[in-house]
């Protein structure tokens, strides 16, 4: 039991160095644009490449992996990471850092599509549950990680040490994978090429669009309420952002202390969506003062990260033996829900003031809800 624990851990400290691929640009992208010249549009586009990548082509990337077998679709992520970190420091022109991107973009796809069956198989069905919820919370930990270490190194020496030292940390990564990894479960190169997600596993992910469609839209709009609204600085408003993302681990370990056990995640789901959908009014408010609205988007996202555990612990079930495809169409669904919440939620504001951003993020935690209770019914 305590060597697949440790495995596990591993895979999951994986997961957080893909995320923080997402983390890191965001720091980086200013100290580059200084030295490279990048332009908005590029710039932006160094930023987001990674979640375009899912958002077109998780499905896609699911199938291939899903043949090739999840271990070794980590292991040449891991080995994408670390060639396109130490590249990308290396890089002297836009074009060249847009090739390393795309790189990391592959590897972040073959990582977060190829773990979680990984983590499944290893944990077995007694600890399956609590594993993949603890795995649910790689996203928001990797941000928060790439972006605070990817500064930090770049604040001391360069943009070009921070991404070689990603690249070295990648490489720890993936020797320690080798090692721990090297004798358990073989790779299994998928027989069932022509197979296809099933309705269930649609609806399944399509919920969880919709669900990071109003959260990721609600931490991208809060910083601007934070300052327009309540007058505090751009680095206070950043401060009480960064700990309400963070506050979605307390989440995850709700979510991993109900999947210990078999039971109706019914009302646990209902909860979930619901609260933070009340919420909502409370953060987007009309004369909001920093201290409430800060408190009430922490309790917003403690209560919502309960959702990405629970469903990242439906998917064995409703997948079967094709979670590497499943967990594709998840990641395309995600990504598209990360890149059109801003947007979205921002259009709603522009059209009703910030209560339309609350009404926008009630009604898409409502089609989740929706969407994921008539999963458990089928």
């Amino acid at each position: 039991m305590n060597s697949d624990w440790i495995r596990i851990g591993l895979l999951y400290v994986v997961g957080v160095i893909a995320a923080s691929q997402l983390g890191k640009m965001s720091a980086l992208v200013p100290l580059i644009d200084r030295e490279l010249t990048l332009g908005l549009t590029v710039a932006a586009l160094l930023v987001s490449l990674l979640e375009i990548g899912g958002a077109s082509l998780g499905v896609v990337a699911g199938m291939l992996l899903h043949r090739i077998g999840e271990r070794r679709s980590v292991l040449l992520g891991l080995g994408c990471f670390v060639a396109a970190g130490i590249g990308a420091a290396f890089a002297h022109d836009v074009a060249m850092l847009l090739a390393w991107r795309v790189l990391e973009a592959a590897g972040y796809l073959a990582v977060v599509i190829a773990a979680p069956p990984l983590i499944s198989r290893t944990a077995g069905p007694a600890r399956r549950g609590v594993a993949l919820a603890l795995w649910s919370s790689f996203v928001p930990v990797g941000l928060a990680l790439g972006a605070m270490l990817a500064g930090a190194a770049a604040d001391l020496s360069s943009w070009r040490v921070a991404s070689f030292g990603g690249g070295v940390i990648a490489a720890i990564a993936l020797l320690a994978l080798l090692l721990l990894l090297g004798d358990v479960h073989p790779d299994e190169a998928s027989m069932r090429a022509r197979a296809r997600p099933n309705a269930r596993t649609w609806l399944l992910a399509a919920g969880f669009g919709a669900y990071t469609l109003f959260e990721v839209g609600l931490l991208a709009l809060l910083p601007s309420f934070l300052v327009e609204q309540t007058g505090a600085s751009p680095s206070l408003a950043g401060l009480g952002t960064g700990i309400a993302s963070l506050a979605t681990l307390g989440g995850a370990l709700v979510a991993a202390w109900h999947n210990h056990r078999p039971r109706d995640a019914t009302w646990m789901l209902t909860v979930s969506l619901l609260l933070p959908a009340a919420l909502l009014f409370a953060v987007f408010r009309d004369h909001p003062d920093y201290l409430s609205v800060v408190i009430a988007a922490i309790v917003l996202n403690a209560v919502s990260g309960i959702l990405p555990g629970l469903a990242f612990a439906m998917q064995p079930r409703v997948a079967g033996d094709n979670m590497a495809i499943a967990n594709g169409l998840f990641t395309q669904f995600g990504a598209g829900g990360s890149l059109l919440g801003p947007p979205v939620m921002a259009a709603c504001v522009g059209a009703g003031g910030w209560i339309g951003a609350a009404i926008c993020g009630a009604v898409f935690s409502a089609i989740s809800l929706a969407l994921l209770l008539r999963v458990g019914r089928d």
